[in-house]
């Protein structure tokens, strides 16, 4: 209700009749600050202390009864740039925003959003995806490629619960730079169960040319998690696989496991990840393993503050070890 006021107070302000006349609308964001110090085992990386925006956003959302069972439904979300350093107030662009229709059916969306295949593992990021110390520096990446993605120009199917535990996602997104020998198009699906603290999904993507034309990329993950009482635990593996030509490819296979205890507003997390090598023997490369410990204390379901430590080793020719120490607060509205 707080958020309906304040958007129709804003809508008033500024003479938007449009605003005003729906009361679905809702201006929501977070802010996500952090202080870290980063240092590397590489004598040619300088140490240095950092504040960071991460995804700090701000957007807005709604909704209108189209009759029929039909709801129309939009959002608009950007990243917002709280540090300064990018000097005009943005961060990285324009997050999950698009516009579609909803019913029983289901949900159809178009612009541009999060993939399935990203989307199942947010139930066991500590973090958000931004961080020195989220899972995803290491976990949804192989050969140069980054499966944690947001996608433009998409289309999304997300279906109406199934049994009040199971959500399926299919988006597809088409090349609009296609050309006569290439078309870069994105396949991601996802099926999700999470139903009294069991969460178990899995994902596929497929990303035709990338790499090499004819051929497709491909990635497979399964996430779980499962929360009783005070604890949860969590665990995922996934398989990257990258066409490096038209009769090689490599498979990198990556895994992660993440254990959370809960005492009153204190939380206590670890963290673990590992992205399995792609490389043929004696070379190395893409063996990185991520090692995280994080304290939280959590003033009210929108305000946290944390402290966090990660370890991160890349083995390569020569082995580098990065390590992030430092504190964070966010504030979602």
């Amino acid at each position: 209700m707080q958020k309906k006021l304040i958007a129709l107070a804003i809508a008033a302000a500024f003479s938007a009749p449009a605003f005003a006349e729906n009361a679905n609308v809702t201006f929501y964001g977070k802010a996500f600050m952090t202080l870290d110090q980063m240092s590397s085992s590489n004598p040619a990386v300088v140490s240095q202390t950092r504040v960071n925006t991460n995804a700090s956003r701000f957007g807005l959302k709604g909704s209108e009864d189209l009759g029929g069972g039909l709801t129309a439904v939009y959002q608009f979300e950007v990243q917002m740039d709280a540090d300064g350093s990018g000097g005009n107030g943005l961060g990285n662009g324009t997050r999950n925003s698009g516009a579609g229709v909803g019913g029983e059916f289901g949900q159809v969306m178009f612009g541009n959003w999060d993939t399935p295949f990203k989307v199942v593992h947010n139930k066991i990021e500590l973090f958000d995806n931004t961080t020195s110390w989220s899972s995803t520096n290491v976990i949804g990446r192989s050969a140069g490629k980054n499966y944690n993605s947001r996608l433009k120009n998409m289309v999304q199917y997300t279906s109406p619960k199934i049994a009040d535990a199971v959500t399926v996602a299919v988006l597809y997104a088409p090349d609009e730079a296609k050309t006569a020998t290439t078309n870069k198009t994105d396949l991601a699906m996802s099926a999700a169960y999470d139903l009294d603290g069991i969460y178990v999904a899995a994902a596929y993507e497929s990303r035709p040319d990338q790499t090499t034309t004819g051929k497709s990329d491909s990635a497979m993950r399964v996430v779980g998690a499962f929360e009783i009482d005070a604890f949860t635990v969590g665990a995922m593996y996934e398989s990257l696989k990258t066409n490096t030509s038209a009769t090689v490819n490599v498979t990198g296979k990556n895994m992660e496991v993440v254990g959370k205890f809960k005492s009153g507003p204190s939380v206590i997390a670890v963290n673990y990840a590992k992205a399995g090598s792609t490389s043929v023997a004696p070379v190395v490369a893409n063996d990185v393993t991520q090692a995280t410990l994080k304290y939280s204390y959590n003033f009210s379901k929108r305000t946290e503050l944390f402290a966090a430590y990660t370890s991160s080793k890349a083995n390569a020719a020569t082995a580098v070890t990065t390590k992030y120490l430092g504190a964070g607060l966010v504030h979602s509205f």
